[in-house]
This record gives C-alpha cells, sequence and structure tokens, in this order.
C-alpha cells in the first residue's frame, strides 16, 4: 500500500492545472480497442485549482474542464475544453480571483467578502446529455449549455426561465437562480429527467424538477426544509425522490455575510440524527424517517422490493470531512478522513423503521450502475475503492460488486492499480441487448510516475484490461461523467 506522504505527493501532482486544450486521436498502448464500442465518454472535474497563483481551499472550487472521448469502434478522438462560465472569463480578463467559492474565499479577509453574495459558478461535477444538449453542471447554480461536438460554452442554460427564482425580493437578491444538482437521474420508463437542489432564502426548500424527452421543463415543486441540508445525491425509485438530510446544515447568515464559505459554515444541527425524506412522485406530502447521524455522498441505486420497502445502497460515512482538515490536505499537509463504507437503507413504510446494514466489506466511492437499472433491482455496481486499512482520501482500486442472489454469495472484483489513482469507473453495456454487467468499465487513471493520465477500457466482469488509451497530458482528479451511445 502507498504510504500516506507518497499518496499525497501524487494527488498533489494529479491536481496541477491543465494549460492545453487539445483535439487529438488517442494513442492504444495496451490490447485492442472494442469494436463494439461506438459513443461518446463525458467526463468533468477541476482542470486547474488556482487562479493566476492564488490557490483553491476545497477540491470542489477547480474550474470545471470537460473531456470528451469518442468511440468510432476503430479509434479514440480525445478533446478538452474549459467551461467558459462568466466567472470564468472575466477572472481570465483580470488575471486575478475576484468570486467567492463552495470552500474559498477572496483572499483579503472579511473585507474583501462582505456581503459578496455573488459565488462562482464552477460548471466542474458532473455532465449530461439530454433533450439533444450537453449540460456541464454544478450543484449550486445553472447548468452550462455546450455543443456537444467541440464542447465551446453557448451559454447559461436555465430552461427557458424555470431556473429563475420567483419568490419574493429577498430570496430573488439571495438567489436569483434556482440550483440544479449535478446528479440528476433518468427515469428508464418514460425517459423523463428527474433533478433536485437546496434553496436557501426566507424559507430555505428542497426543489423539486421534472424535463421531459424533448428537453422541456415542468413547474418546479418546492418541499420546505427546517434548515438548508448539504444533499449532493438523490435516490429516484418508481414512487419516491428520496434524499438523506445529514444532521448539518448551513449557517446561511454567516455565509452571506462573508464570515465563512458555504462549506465552512456548516455546523451539526440539534438532535444529532440524519433524516431520510421521501418525496412522493405523485404530488403527496413527504415521509420522513429519522436515521442515526452520518453523511452520504453518494447512492450507488434505490428502488422498492416487492414487500414495498424502500430499498438504498450509498456510501455512508460517519461524519462530513471538516473544511479545515480539506484545506490542510489542499496545503500539503497529512490528513485522514472517516472511511465511506457501502450500506444499504431498508425503509419500511409501515413501522416507519430504518434497517442500515453493511453492504460491501471493501470502502468505496463514486459508484455507478448499469444505467438500465436505475430505480429497479439490480445486482452490480463498480466504484473506486480503498486499500484495506487505509484511511485517506485516495483510491488506488477499482471494485466490482455483485449482490447475493438466491443461494449464490456477494462477490467483490478488486483492480488494484498500485500507485495510480483511478477516477469513477462508467458501465457500457456490450449491446442494447446485453444483460447487466456485460460490457465494459470505462476509467480515466492518472499515471504516477508518467504524471499523464490513460483511459483504461476494463471488462466489467473481473476487471482486466481490455485496452489503454494513452492521453497526452495529465487530468487532475475528476468528478463525474456519461456515455452517450452513437
Amino acid at each position: 500500500m502507498p504510504s500516506l506522504a507518497s499518496d499525497l505527493a501524487h494527488y498533489l501532482r494529479s491536481n496541477e492545472s491543465v494549460r492545453a486544450e487539445l483535439d487529438t486521436t488517442l494513442r492504444v498502448a495496451d490490447g485492442e480497442l472494442p469494436s463494439a464500442l461506438r459513443g461518446v465518454l463525458f467526463r468533468n472535474g477541476p482542470g486547474k485549482q488556482e487562479v493566476y497563483g492564488t490557490r483553491y481551499d476545497h477540491p470542489f472550487d477547480g474550474d470545471g474542464m470537460v473531456t470528451r472521448f469518442a468511440f468510432d469502434g476503430h479509434s479514440v478522438r480525445y478533446r478538452n475544453r474549459f467551461v467558459r462560465t462568466r466567472e470564468y472569463v472575466a477572472e481570465e480578463r483580470a488575471g486575478r480571483m475576484l468570486f467567492r467559492s463552495f470552500g474559498t474565499n477572496v483572499p483579503g479577509g472579511l473585507r474583501r467578502n462582505l456581503l459578496r453574495l455573488r459565488f462562482k459558478n464552477a460548471a466542474n461535477t458532473s455532465v449530461v446529455f439530454h433533450g439533444g444538449k450537453l449540460l456541464a453542471l454544478w450543484e449550486g447554480g445553472l447548468p452550462h449549455w455546450l455543443d456537444a461536438e467541440t464542447l465551446e460554452t453557448r451559454g447559461r442554460y436555465d430552461f427557458a426561465g424555470e431556473l429563475r427564482n420567483r419568490g419574493g425580493l429577498i430570496d430573488r437578491l439571495v438567489a436569483p437562480e434556482l440550483p440544479f444538482s449535478a446528479h440528476p437521474k433518468t427515469d428508464v420508463d418514460t425517459g423523463e429527467l428527474v433533478n433536485f437542489g437546496t434553496l436557501m432564502g426566507v424559507h430555505n426548500q428542497l426543489v423539486s424538477y421534472r424535463v421531459d424527452t424533448g428537453g422541456e421543463m415542468r413547474a418546479p415543486q418546492l418541499t420546505p426544509l427546517d434548515s438548508l441540508s448539504f444533499v449532493h445525491d438523490f435516490v429516484l425509485t418508481a414512487n419516491y425522490c428520496v434524499y438523506y438530510l445529514p444532521a448539518i446544515a448551513f449557517r446561511v447568515a454567516a455565509t452571506l455575510l462573508g464570515f465563512a464559505t458555504p462549506v465552512g459554515s456548516l455546523a451539526g444541527k440539534r438532535g444529532g440524527s440524519a433524516t431520510l425524506l421521501l418525496v412522493p412522485r405523485d404530488g403527496r406530502p413527504p415521509v420522513s424517517f429519522p436515521t442515526r447521524a452520518g453523511f452520504v455522498f453518494h447512492f450507488a441505486n434505490g428502488y422498492e422490493d416487492a414487500q414495498g420497502r424502500v430499498i438504498l445502497d450509498g456510501m455512508r460515512m460517519d461524519s462530513l470531512p471538516s473544511a479545515a482538515s480539506i484545506r490542510a490536505l489542499m496545503s500539503g499537509e497529512e490528513v485522514r478522513i472517516p472511511p465511506t463504507v457501502p450500506t444499504r437503507f431498508v425503509l419500511d413504510l409501515r413501522s416507519g423503521e430504518v434497517i442500515e446494514t453493511p453492504l460491501a466489506e471493501t470502502l468505496a466511492d463514486l459508484p455507478t450502475i448499469d444505467p438500465r437499472r436505475s430505480g429497479r433491482s439490480y445486482r452490480h455496481f463498480w466504484s473506486i475503492a480503498a486499500t484495506p486499512g487505509q484511511r485517506t482520501p485516495f483510491y488506488h482500486r477499482v471494485l466490482h460488486f455483485t449482490h447475493a442472489e438466491g443461494d449464490s454469495a456477494a462477490r467483490e472484483i478488486i483492480r488494484d492499480f498500485g500507485e495510480d489513482l483511478p477516477g469513477e469507473p462508467l458501465f457500457v453495456p456490450a449491446g442494447p441487448n446485453a444483460s447487466e454487467g456485460d460490457g465494459f468499465v470505462l476509467t480515466l487513471v492518472y499515471r504516477a510516475d508518467a504524471h499523464r493520465s490513460d483511459l483504461y477500457v476494463l471488462r466489467a466482469d473481473d476487471l482486466r484490461t481490455v485496452c489503454r488509451l494513452e492521453l497526452p497530458h495529465h487530468i487532475p482528479s475528476g468528478f463525474h461523467g456519461t456515455w452517450v451511445p452513437a
């Protein structure tokens, strides 16, 4: 297992800024490109963690850079472009940091941050292709519409005005735009895109969105919240949208006044328990299930079983790493964080009981599934994974987890990349009629020794290399992506 010091050195070097925007055909360094693999892989993540020498204090703040890998069965064409948000363009012109971010205030103390209500939209968290449009996502504000071929930024996208805040004057002053999260889900039966956002204002609210297959959004639905919880992901089932509300919340006043960044303002709520909030998709009142305190960044999947129970599989932490510990990490200090444990939550709607049980033995995060099983019972997920005993935030392995079925036991298959750092593994079916789990897994891997990234195509079942494509430069640790079949 790599040492904590070498782990940290490799991570920090992997996050050095990307300077070049390229358009090139990738070299197949190992193996052979599958002819059946035809489509485009889009990925998003921070392309740089500093603005003209001023470093960000949090990895969620870096300017979004979208990468495009076009597979035609014979070759792979690569392209990368920064998302030209209005904040990115303004800072490029000024040559300095101008805007507050999720975890970083503008240098200069309170004088430079007091009542600075415009935060930087980093457009760096995910990317979705829906209704014929490619959108770069950041959960605190509007999506950005990109050209799906060139990755040119066409502009901020508000779904024909539906993402404009129509609340009162104070609400519109604090948040003129509605937040559109970076984890939308597609209803596999209807093709509808479902998403959410958490909205600060006079009354904190959960905002629910539905976008039809043509890209038209219905009027957003609002659900009151007792406090502004930090919610990054959710689960879509046949009848519910399910949210994990942790026992921490943003101190809105401290953030707006400039005393703290949003992530630095997070504080524990009274009671110390988390809440699983079920919002019925048919408009009925929400239902709350208290559960023990913790935090969930990412869910693998969720569904309703034959007994009517709601099943949720998420990567659970005992607590959210503090802003101070993340800032120390970004400054080069050795930091340990709470482990992410794959966990199953079973919600019994009749009794109101929540049962939590560990799902996999391997610590893991950034889980993905066969997208055709979203919101349905499923057997497989893939994720990045920790080494045994690891308590650092750096993952060197990929996990393929298979649920138990009938008399068979659950199975965990591991691919270890040594000192290299794999990113979120995305599953691509071998064909439109392929069974669940029959296909490929794509993961972008930072090669520590070469300071370069490679795109690996793995067999989905045993994680063996099908082929490795060599990039001409490194890609900093990114977040999420999507596969668009040809």
